[in-house]
């Protein structure tokens, strides 16, 4: 049976103080003899601290708590892998959790976070917190760092990348190539809102006087299975050549629905994805897809997560990212 503090201490004749700094390496004013038989009764009951207890006394956890709607999305597990490559060579651990986009549940976890003394809380939402819960970008005195498209004004700055430029860039390489019929899968607002890709998509087909046609452009959640059933819809109309995907799941889903309805993909039905994710890159044949630069971005919200956890009240400044596309191939 685990030992207690407060039992080693009666086991060894000393005071709780005593045996916590003894235990801590404090335990310089003490004798030798004190020492050896604190440290011989530890060994023989094989004593290891409570580490939440001794978090929330030391207020240094080394823990990192992160929410995610769900850990399968491909966007924040890229990401999340990066930083916790960056952050563990500072000693820093990440604790990744569930929310499914619940803005209840994304507290309920702020507040267990909160409980098991984290030293910073990385949150991926759609949600919008008020200044009574979330004030200062603090929790509770725990810094928040947000992914959320700035939808939640930062003080420890947000991150932002030109996703209308890259989409219109895309667009109007598919118009270059001589199609006239483009399907868009887009997002139905049961999550994050991403006005400017579907507005890029709008906006040149206007300036090239091309038809936008409602029956080819579909509204759903950011999943494979919402981009496989968006493109079974899309491509019940025969002249569609084309179809971009505002998010790399829909681009999976789209791929694989464009491979069972047998066509070819690039050669009949070119997809193109939205955010550069490695999954994309290692499928054949490889689909086209507006990258995100995840390494950098990773390097920001890591070092946006140390400045906030050595000094919570310094503002930061807001972080702008080029994507790319690529019109080779």
């Amino acid at each position: 049976m685990t030992l207690t503090i407060r039992e080693i201490a009666e086991l060894s004749g000393v005071s709780i103080t005593t045996v916590s700094q003894i235990l801590n390496k404090k335990g310089g004013r003490f004798s030798e003899e004190t020492i050896k038989r604190v440290l011989k009764v530890v060994e023989e009951n094989q004593y290891t601290p409570n580490y939440f207890a001794s978090n929330i006394i030391k207020k240094e956890s080394k823990l990192i708590g992160v929410i995610v709607p769900f850990i399968t999305e491909q966007f924040s597990a890229t990401l999340i892998n990066l930083i916790r490559r960056s952050l563990s060579d500072s000693g820093y651990h990440l604790m990744v959790s569930e929310s499914s986009g619940e803005q209840e549940e994304e507290l309920e976890l702020f507040e267990r976070y909160h409980q098991i003394a984290v030293e910073s809380i990385l949150c991926f939402t759609s949600n919008i917190f008020s200044k009574e819960m979330i004030k200062n970008s603090i929790y509770r005195g725990i810094p928040v760092v947000f992914v959320d498209a700035g939808i939640n004004k930062s003080d420890y700055g947000n991150v932002f990348y030109n996703e209308y430029e890259t989409v219109v860039q895309a667009i109007e390489w598919l118009v270059r190539k001589n199609h006239k019929k483009i399907g868009l899968i887009t997002d139905d607002g049961s999550g994050h809102s991403f006005v400017e890709r579907s507005s890029a998509y709008y906006d040149v087909l206007e300036k090239y006087n091309i038809e936008i046609d409602s029956d080819i452009i579909v509204e759903t959640d950011f999943s494979v299975s919402g981009g496989y059933e968006s493109t079974k819809q899309i491509l019940k109309n025969n002249e569609v050549t084309a179809i971009f995907c505002c998010d790399d799941n829909l681009a999976l889903g789209c791929y694989q629905a464009v491979y069972d309805l047998g066509k070819k993909v690039n050669d009949e039905i070119v997809v193109i994805g939205f955010d550069g994710i490695d999954l994309l890159k290692s499928i054949r044949p490889q689909i086209k897809t507006l990258e995100i630069p995840f390494e950098n971005y990773a390097k920001i919200l890591s070092e946006q997560l140390i400045q906030a956890m050595r000094d919570p009240h310094k503002k930061q400044k807001n972080q702008y990212l080029k994507m790319r596309f690529s019109e080779e191939n």
